[in-house]
C-alpha cells in the first residue's frame, strides 16, 4: 500500500534509505524521531502516512515561506493542505479551522505559537487527528541553533489528545538536542529513533582563500558547469556579486528580502526552470525548494553556525550526482566584530523601543502581530539595523518577541452571507450586482474560504481602474457581504508575551544562549581556518558522528593525495613552512634545504597550495608567510 501511495502522489517507485521504516513507525502510532541529512526526504516521512491514515495531520513549522512552499507542492500533487500563519487575519484562520473541522484538509501547517492558543486547542479536541508533526525539531532545544521557546508548548498537546503520536524531524540535531526533543515532547519509552549518517558521498567540501573573491567565483563557474547558489550576508553584496558574474556572460540574478513578491517569484521560478544559472542570495532563499540538480553552492562569507552551513551547503547535489560546497575564506581573521553578541542592556533597550514603537500598554500585547519596517525603526531609535536584528533574534529565543520573515499577501475576500442574502442584495443594488457577478465568474470557492484576487485583472475585465475595484470591494465589506483583507507586504513582529511592568532578562538563559552562539561561531571559524583535518569529518564531528576514514574529496584530502602525504605529515610540513617563513623572505632553494624527511616534489606541491590559498605570499621569487593568517 505504501509504495502505491508513493507512486500515486510523488511518482517514485521506491523509498530512500530509512523512509519506509520511519513511515511504518508513524503508521503504528509510535512516537518517532527522524534525523535525516539535508535532502534526505524528511517531508515524505510524514506526508505519506498523513495520506494513508484517517484524520488530519498537523505540522508545526517555524517559517512561513517553508509552510507555503510545502503547501504549494502538496496542492500540485492533488493533496489537500493549508498553511495558517501570522500573515493571515483572524477571520481567515477561523474559516480554515472550520474547513479543517469538516474534513476539507489532510495536512495543516501552522506556527508553533498557535498551538498554545485557546482557539486552536478547542478545535483540536473536537477533530480526528492522525498524528502531530514537529518540523525543524531542533528549535525545541536551547542547545539547538534556532531555539524557539514557543516549541516548548507543543508537548502540552498530549494532555488534550493523549492517544495521538508525534513525529519530530530535523537535519541538524546534536546529541544534546536529540535528548531535549525526546524530553520536551514527552516521547514514550517505546519511541522509535532513526538516524541516517549526515555524510553525503557525492559532496566535496572546499575552503578557498582568495583576496579577490569575485574573480574566484568566476573561475569556479568556468571550471564547473551547472546550476549554482551563491550565499552572501547582505542585500548589497548579493546585488554586487550578481552584477559581476553577469559581466562574464553568465545568467545570474540576486534574491533578498528587499525585492517585492513578484520579483522574488520570478527569480525563483527562473532558477528552478534552469533559465537562470546562478542565484546570489541571502539565507532566505532555498528553504523548501526541492531542486535536485544544484552542482555548486558557494558561500561568499561564512555563516553563523555549522548547522546553517550544513543546511545551506546541503542544497547541492540532491540528485546524488557530484556537487561542490565552497566556502570563500577571509584573507584576514576579524573575529571580534563577527562574534559580537547583544548585551543585556542592549536587549532591554531594544525591547522597550519596540513596545513604545507599537504603543503597547503594560500587561497587554500578548499574541498580537504588528507590521515593522526595520530600517525605519533603526533610524527612529538610532540603533544600527544589524544590532536591531541581532537583538530581536535573541529576544525571540528568550520568549519576548518573534520577527516574522517578510511576506506578501494578495488581497483576499470571502462571501460571508448565504446565497439567499446575496441574491436579495444584488436585486437591491444594480451596480454592485454587476461587480459581484464579475467576482463570482473570476474566482471559485468564495463561500468556503478566502481567495486571493488580482485587482488589475478585475479592473481590466470591468474596464475600470484599480481604485474603482478597491472602492467596490470596500463597499461590499462595509455592507457585510464580504470580508475583504487588503494586500500586505513586509516584516511583522509578534509579541509572545504581554508587556511586563519591568523587563527582566533571565541572566542564566542569556549566558547559555550566548555561550552556545559563540561556540558555534568559533566552530565554523575553525572549519574555515583548518588545513590539516578532513573538512567533512570536522563537520560530522559537530553532529556527534566520529569517522576514522577521511572523505578523500575535500581540499585538505586532495592536497594529501596530490603530495602523497598523510594528513599528519601534511600538518607537520605546513607547520614547519610557517615557522621558517614568518617575518622572513626566503627563496625556494633555501626553503627546500630546510627539510630532510620530505621529497622536494611533496614540499613544492604543498607550497603551491599555500600560495593558491594565500597562506604564503611570493614577491620577487621570495616567499613569506602572509600576515594575519593562522
Amino acid at each position: 500500500m505504501l509504495e502505491s501511495i508513493l507512486k500515486q502522489y510523488w511518482g517514485f517507485d521506491s523509498f530512500r534509505p530509512l523512509q519506509r521504516d520511519i513511515i511504518l513507525s508513524v503508521m503504528n502510532g509510535e512516537d518517532t524521531l527522524a534525523l535525516l541529512p539535508t535532502g534526505g526526504g524528511k517531508s515524505i516521512c510524514y506526508q505519506l502516512p498523513a495520506m494513508a491514515k484517517d484524520g488530519v495531520c498537523f505540522v508545526f513549522s517555524p517559517l512561513i515561506a517553508l509552510m507555503k512552499d510545502q503547501v504549494d507542492n502538496l496542492t500540485k500533487r492533488g493533496i489537500s493542505a493549508v498553511a495558517l500563519h501570522s500573515g493571515m487575519s483572524s477571520g481567515e484562520i477561523e474559516t480554515e479551522m472550520q474547513n479543517t473541522l469538516y474534513g476539507k484538509y489532510k495536512i495543516v501547517y501552522l506556527s508553533p505559537e498557535r498551538a498554545a492558543t485557546a482557539n486552536f486547542r478547542s478545535y483540536l479536541v473536537n477533530m480526528s487527528v492522525s498524528f502531530l508533526v514537529v518540523d525543524e525539531a531542533h528549535c525545541i532545544s536551547q542547545w539547538g541553533h534556532q531555539f524557539r521557546p514557543e516549541y516548548l508548548k507543543l508537548g502540552e498537546l498530549r494532555e488534550l489528545i493523549p492517544k495521538t503520536n508525534f513525529i519530530a524531524v530535523t537535519a541538524t540535531a546534536t546529541d544534546p538536542v536529540k535528548a531535549d526533543i525526546i524530553r520536551f515532547l514527552g516521547f514514550s519509552n517505546a519511541h522509535q529513533s532513526f538516524r541516517q549518517s549526515f555524510k553525503r558521498d557525492n559532496l566535496s567540501y572546499l575552503v578557498l582563500r582568495d583576496s579577490n573573491k569575485l574573480s574566484r567565483i568566476n573561475k569556479i563557474l568556468t571550471k564547473v558547469k551547472g546550476t549554482t547558489l551563491v550565499y552572501a550576508n547582505t542585500r548589497r553584496k548579493c546585488e554586487e556579486i550578481a552584477a559581476f558574474i553577469r559581466q562574464s556572460g553568465i545568467v545570474a540574478l540576486h534574491y533578498h528580502g528587499g525585492l517585492d513578491n513578484e520579483q522574488r517569484t520570478k527569480v525563483q521560478q527562473s532558477w528552478i526552470d534552469n533559465q537562470t544559472r546562478v542565484v546570489v542570495c541571502t539565507n532566505s532563499f532555498g528553504m523548501g525548494i526541492d531542486k535536485p540538480d544544484v552542482r555548486i553552492v558557494i558561500h561568499y562569507e561564512k555563516p553563523d553556525s555549522p548547522e546553517a552551513y550544513y543546511q545551506e551547503a546541503g542544497r547541492a547535489g540532491r540528485d546524488g550526482l557530484e556537487a561542490y560546497c565552497v566556502l570563500l575564506a577571509e584573507k584576514e581573521i576579524t573575529s571580534e566584530l563577527w562574534t559580537s553578541y547583544p548585551t543585556t542592556l542592549q536587549l532591554e533597550h531594544t525591547l522597550n523601543c519596540l513596545y513604545n514603537h507599537h504603543q503597547i500598554a503594560f500587561t497587554s500585547g500578548k499574541g498580537i502581530t504588528y507590521p515593522i519596517d526595520l530600517i525605519q525603526f533603526s533610524e527612529k531609535f538610532k540603533i544600527a539595523t544589524w544590532n536591531v536584528v541581532n537583538s530581536i533574534n535573541v529576544l525571540h529565543s528568550m520568549g519576548f518577541v518573534k520577527l516574522n520573515e517578510q511576506t506578501f499577501q494578495l488581497p483576499k475576500l470571502r462571501f460571508i452571507v448565504s446565497n439567499e442574502e446575496l441574491y436579495a442584495y444584488q436585486v437591491k443594488y444594480e451596480l454592485q450586482d454587476q461587480f459581484i457577478k464579475l467576482i463570482l465568474r473570476s474566482y471559485g470557492g468564495l463561500f468556503d474560504h478566502y481567495v486571493g484576487i488580482k485587482m488589475k485583472d478585475l479592473a481590466a475585465r470591468q474596464k475600470s481602474t484599480v481604485s474603482f475595484v478597491k472602492k467596490e470591494l470596500q463597499k461590499l465589506h462595509s455592507d457585510g457581504i464580504i470580508d475583504f483583507v487588503d494586500a500586505q507586504e513586509g516584516n511583522t513582529l509578534t509579541y509572545l508575551e504581554a508587556r511586563p511592568t519591568k523587563i527582566e532578562i533571565n541572566k542564566k538563559t542569556y549566558l547559555i544562549l550566548r555561550e552556545r552562539d559563540e561556540y558555534r561561531k568559533h566552530y565554523i571559524a575553525n572549519y574555515e581556518s583548518i588545513n590539516t583535518t578532513c573538512r567533512e569529518n570536522y563537520l560530522l564531528a559537530y553532529f556527534g558522528e566520529i569517522r576514522e576514514l577521511t572523505c578523500g574529496k575535500c581540499d585538505v584530502c586532495r592536497l594529501s593525495k596530490k603530495s602523497q602525504l598523510t594528513t599528519i605529515q601534511t600538518s607537520e610540513l605546513i607547520k614547519k613552512l610557517k615557522e621558517i617563513t614568518v617575518n622572513k623572505n626566503l627563496d625556494l632553494e633555501t626553503i627546500l634545504s630546510s627539510f630532510g624527511a620530505f621529497e622536494e616534489g611533496q614540499i613544492i606541491t604543498v607550497i603551491r597550495w599555500l600560495l593558491d590559498n594565500e597562506y604564503l605570499t611570493k614577491i620577487n621569487q621570495k616567499y613569506t608567510w602572509t600576515k594575519n593568517q593562522a
